[in-house]
């Protein structure tokens, strides 16, 4: 009921102040709404980046050790998919010093899938197999490996690095393992007797291919071109060689025939005979050091020795580790600057100027 009392003028104030009531009670409505859309909204994005371990839907890390490890592969120009495989080791992987850790390893597997989808390794100390297999599992890439058990003179070392590699293929299967290298150059090395070493590779041979994978895993060792002979051929699955041009003392312009000369003549020949394949285990040219004959290390020379070797070996059809990812200081510290110079790139991961890689990229 209207109140007679009331001016015409007031009642319409009233009117007025009801109608800025409710404007700015819905105003306040839309706001709130707006404001609890932006919480929702911010809140499942914020879960999302903390899910760990998952490299999908805008996902790119995972925490390891308390410390977030970034997944996204950043293309590089300087990078081409060239080599058929390479051989890694971690630069801080020298037992029992392990300083490598998973984030280290993630790094070098991010350049190392823009160069090549196989991988050599060289022992099972500090991680590094294991490492490497869950750098490649978390990154999502299709790429393999090759895993070795390292042998010296000593019992201890082999038990140890044994043990394990089958606790690795226990955890990882075996899908993305190549096939298991047991020892590297242990024959020219005289670590142990010879039929000592043609032992362990029946040994491993026979417990990993008793564990009911999906495939036969072959086993081998690899050596020094040279100590290919019939009892090598027949203790190995596949026959793996290391050949090395720059030992031979040859000019780097012909370095890359007489690897390939070489190797058909002391490796896949009686590999053939036996009916095996034949890869080059390590094939490279060093940067540094002493010349040896007319072999002369620098980074020009391995450059011409990339030039000439990379595109004609992945046109024919050869298998090969190209020998090394990195230059490894430890190596030089150990031994000498030519054992820690064999590297494409330097420690820090930078490709040594001024080298560039061939364009026969692998498909």
């Amino acid at each position: 009921m209207v109140d007679p009392n009331i001016s015409d003028w007031l009642r319409s104030q009233q009117q007025s102040a009801r109608k800025h009531r409710i404007k700015v009670i819905i105003l306040g409505v839309i706001s709130l709404v707006a404001i609890i859309g932006c919480i929702v909204f911010f809140t499942k994005i914020s879960n999302k980046s903390s899910n760990s371990g998952n490299n999908s839907s805008g996902t790119n890390y995972f925490t390891w050790d308390n410390k977030p490890v970034n997944l996204t592969i950043i293309p590089n120009v300087a990078y081409k998919k060239v080599f058929y495989g390479i051989n890694y080791g971690p630069v801080n992987a020298s037992y029992p010093w392990c300083t490598n850790t998973l984030g280290d390893v993630i790094e070098d597997v991010k350049m190392i899938s823009q160069l090549t989808n196989r991988i050599r390794l060289y022992g099972m100390d500090c991680n590094v197999a294991h490492y490497t297999m869950e750098a490649i599992i978390k990154l999502k890439l299709n790429m393999t490996i090759v895993p070795t058990i390292w042998i010296d003179d000593n019992d201890t070392t082999y038990q140890r690095q044994y043990d394990l590699l089958f606790h690795l293929v226990k955890k990882y299967g075996v899908d993305k393992i190549d096939g298991i290298s047991v020892g590297n150059e242990v024959i020219f090395r005289q670590n142990i007797p010879i039929q000592t070493l043609y032992n362990r590779i029946s040994d491993v041979r026979t417990k990993i291919n008793s564990m009911d994978f999906n495939k036969i895993m072959p086993v081998f060792t690899s050596d020094i071109g040279s100590n290919v002979d019939k009892a090598f051929v027949a203790a190995v699955d596949t026959v793996w060689a290391n050949v090395h041009p720059f030992f031979a003392g040859v000019n780097v312009n012909i370095s890359a025939s007489w690897t390939f000369d070489f190797f058909d003549e002391f490796v896949v020949t009686p590999a053939k005979a036996a009916g095996k394949d034949s890869l080059i285990s390590e094939v490279g040219w060093p940067t540094a050091s002493n010349p040896i004959n007319s072999s002369v290390p620098s980074v020009l020379n391995l450059q011409t020795f990339l030039d000439t070797f990379i595109c004609s070996s992945n046109s024919k059809g050869v298998k090969y580790y190209f020998f090394e990812t990195f230059d490894i200081p430890w190596k030089t510290a150990k031994f000498d600057v030519l054992e820690g110079s064999w590297g494409v790139f330097h420690p820090n991961r930078s490709i040594k100027y001024p080298i560039i890689l061939p364009d026969c990229v692998l498909k």
